[in-house]
């Protein structure tokens, strides 16, 4: 949801896009909802398995050859399941049910897959004496406790009440680790790396979900699905030239409770 609104903050602002995805109908279905507001000569796909090493060096192997400097670096890729009861995550969020398998495949993904990605888009930034800007998309769960009571539902007992997964706040805290080490990292190369952590958006959860959260919110409210826009333009471009290895939390107010 997310990927496609901050490839639109960079069209937005006359930038070109690489967009790359593991499946090919979700590629598809991305370059065809921008093309719809953008000029297609500016999006660029590849289908990319971010937990593969050797899929990333061919992709920016491709690129290259292709003379595309990548200049900034997203990393926004998650596996983030809906908890709920209906969906079958429901007892099997549980922390004490929680499947190992699950927990590599999320990490994998979610943490594993920005690493590797910074290790061979950034390093590329690095050598070329150019520089560029790594942004690590996190959550205002990178900084807060979950709040579990969200998710319950009537009925349900305990042990069966979903949570939201552990994977989720290990990645999200994880990504500002990596923020802060890449940050000091290739400084002197010019690699600027920050991280946003967004608040909940709105994507039409359940009626009961958004009123307990937005309880949660000063603001009152869940962001709107392209109001991080203008935070992606700003931390991707010299606006923010001298903001290195910080984590910028928009979330309404939420973690400041």
């Amino acid at each position: 949801m997310l990927g496609i609104q901050h490839a639109a903050a960079i069209l937005d602002v006359g930038g070109s896009v690489v967009v790359t995805d593991l499946e090919q109908k979700d590629l598809d279905s991305a370059v065809k909802t921008l093309s719809k507001s953008f000029n297609r000569v500016k999006i660029h796909a590849h289908k990319m398995d971010i937990t593969k090493e050797e899929n990333i060096k061919e992709t920016l192997f491709e690129l290259s050859k292709q003379g595309m400097r990548i200049d900034v670096l997203i990393n926004n890729a998650a596996i983030d399941p809906k908890v709920d009861a209906e969906s079958g995550v429901g007892g099997s969020s549980r922390l004490e049910n929680f499947d190992l398998n699950q927990w590599s495949l999320q990490l994998d993904v979610g943490l594993t897959g920005a690493f590797l990605c910074t290790k061979y888009f950034g390093s590329a930034m690095a050598s070329d004496g150019c520089g560029g800007v790594i942004l690590n998309i996190s959550s205002d769960l990178s900084v807060i406790s979950p709040d579990q009571r969200l998710y319950r539902r009537d009925g349900l007992e305990d042990h069966f009440q979903p949570v939201k997964p552990v994977t989720y706040s290990v990645i999200k805290s994880g990504l500002i680790g990596l923020t802060r080490y890449v940050a000091t990292y290739w400084a002197d190369k010019g690699v600027r790396c920050n991280a946003l952590s967004p608040g909940g958006v709105f994507n039409g959860q359940g009626e009961k979900f958004v009123r307990s959260l937005e309880t949660l919110i000063p603001l009152g409210r869940m962001a709107a699905v392209d109001e991080y826009r203008s935070t992606i333009q700003y931390l991707c471009s010299n606006a923010s030239s001298y903001m290195n290895g910080q984590n910028l939390i928009v979330d309404g107010g939420r973690s400041i409770l």
